[in-house]
């Protein structure tokens, strides 16, 4: 049986983004902590944004492990932490601590194979680079884009786009990025933003 401590939050990460979290609870000062010094990652559930982590005691199944990969102190005393996805989970059982801190039962999850881009999923990389300049702190989480990766670039607009949780656990479920290419491609043709 695996278990890993988990932070529900209303953004969003899978394998390969990155994620910067401002750590201002007890219990997750507690896990943050727990983690740095043992060398030990932790998970995130999907939440909707108008979701206390307080009221939390049931999430989406599929979660994604996370590691601590930079962390600093800001101005006004709490800690922010930049965390990278590397693997996706199913998640069993909760269970709750004293501190509020969430414990989850898991199972590994399928990783989604690499899948190179080509002339049809092409658009997608290009408004995603176009997207990621727009916002430079985005950008800056990055010093490598793999914008020849379709799997990749699908796990960046997945995290991004303001998709309800289940569709967006739906399209994660499948066991390769095909769907979710096609769903976005889809997506960007209705909005109009194929030719913009």
């Amino acid at each position: 049986m695996n278990s890993i401590a988990l932070l529900p939050h209303s953004k969003h990460i899978l394998p390969g983004g990155r994620l910067k979290l401002v750590i201002s609870r007890v219990c997750d000062i507690r896990m943050v902590t727990e983690a740095m010094a043992n060398n030990h990652p932790f998970a995130l559930g999907m939440i909707a944004p108008n979701r206390s982590p307080e009221t939390v005691t049931n999430i989406p199944v599929i979660a994604t492990v996370v590691t601590i990969v930079d962390f600093n102190t800001r101005d006004d005393g709490l800690l922010e932490i930049m965390v990278e996805g590397t693997d996706t989970i199913s998640v069993s059982s909760l269970t709750m601590a004293y501190d509020n801190l969430l414990t989850a039962v898991y199972e590994p999850c399928h990783s989604w194979p690499t899948i190179p881009i080509n002339a049809d999923s092409q658009m997608l990389a290009d408004k995603l680079n176009l997207l990621f300049d727009s916002v430079p702190e985005i950008n800056t989480y990055y010093q490598h884009p793999n914008y020849n990766n379709a799997t990749w670039v699908c796990q960046r607009w997945l995290e991004i786009l303001p998709i309800d949780i289940k569709h967006k656990q739906s399209l994660i479920h499948h066991p390769t990025a095909e769907t979710t290419i096609h769903f976005l491609l889809q997506l960007l043709q209705d909005h109009n933003l194929i030719n913009n």
